[in-house]
């Protein structure tokens, strides 16, 4: 995920559950021997999405050697938004305007600027990207709990074993890094800003962002964001990048492909299946991180860190399994 745009934005109107497209008898009833041909067709998108989003932690591991993390954030939020902005430009999609704009853009704030700001500065305090990206899965738990006394919502038995086993497993992985270095405990602290971030922004783009247009809905969040933290890459950081001929595919990987692909497969998928199916997915990131970060980048993975992961993960779908 990349995490780059909202994990889980709104659905767009009139993309409830449907089945997958397949043959239908003559009755109307779509034929069952279809629906594992319709499913097939789906995985690609499915597989993609969840290797764009955790090659979006990889990304940033790579671009925080080149650019302070405030500073990576403010140019891959600015360079997506532009882009967006272009596309919806050439579609002749107007902006929104008035409370609607104020509303997009706070929610962009919350889920794009302080998320993946505090997912930068905890990774370059040292936190691996998988333990990062388990970190910030666990926003399903923590905004369902926020969307109790905000949005009315209730939690079930099972939502709450799920986040017990998900915080048990975060605290595993956990364990195993403070044993190797106290040094991670500040990187963890602003994981845990950017959980609170995600959450709080999920709960506020589903209350006031419910119909947003993908194309400049997004275009607008990102470009607030890109506003909001280049204060502290311009005072804190002072804006402190080097433009070397390896930086530019990193920035370009996270910008137009986390931040703009990404988010399309997103909505490609939520218009077709709905979010119930599609959220399900974003269980599997953690894992997929990891993986890649053992492969591509020599992360270590100890035995703590793969049980704690693991429990996560279970966690996590439980409580997808059980929410209504």
């Amino acid at each position: 995920m990349s995490p780059s745009a909202s994990t889980s934005p709104s659905p767009p109107v009139g993309s409830a559950e449907r089945p997958a497209p397949g043959r239908t008898r003559r009755s109307g009833v779509p034929d069952p021997a279809a629906r594992p041909a319709g499913r097939l067709a789906e995985l690609p998108a499915r597989v993609a999405l969840v290797v764009v989003w955790s090659s979006g932690f990889l990304s940033g591991t790579l671009g925080l050697r080149y650019a302070a993390p405030y500073t990576f954030a403010a140019l891959r939020f600015a360079l997506a938004g532009l882009a967006l902005l272009a596309v919806a430009a050439i579609r002749r999609q107007r902006l929104p305007r008035g409370r609607r704009l104020l509303h997009l853009a706070v929610a962009g704030v919350l889920v794009q600027a302080v998320q993946f700001s505090s997912i930068y500065v905890g990774m370059d305090l040292g936190v691996p990207s998988g333990l990062a990206a388990l970190i910030i899965a666990l926003y399903p738990l923590t905004a369902s709990l926020l969307a109790v006394p905000l949005l009315h919502e209730r939690v079930s038995a099972g939502q709450l074993l799920g986040l017990v086993l998900g915080l048990g497993g975060v605290a595993l992985a956990v364990a195993e890094g403070i044993r190797l270095s106290l040094d991670c405990l500040p990187g963890l602290c602003f994981l845990a800003l950017g959980l609170l971030g995600i959450s709080a922004g999920t709960v506020y783009q589903k209350r006031f962002c419910g119909q947003m247009e993908p194309v400049s809905g997004n275009a607008v969040q990102l470009l607030a964001a890109s506003l909001v933290v280049l204060v502290p890459a311009l005072l804190a950081e002072g804006w402190d990048v080097h433009f070397t001929a390896a930086y530019w595919p990193v920035l370009l990987w996270s910008a137009l492909v986390n931040s703009v692909i990404g988010v399309g497969l997103l909505y490609r998928l939520l218009q077709r299946h709905g979010t119930s199916q599609v959220s399900s997915l974003f269980q599997l990131v953690p894992m997929c991180t990891a993986a890649l970060g053992a492969l591509l980048l020599g992360q270590r993975l100890g035995p703590l860190t793969l049980a704690g992961l693991a429990l996560a993960t279970a966690g996590t779908l439980l409580t997808h399994r059980v929410r209504r």
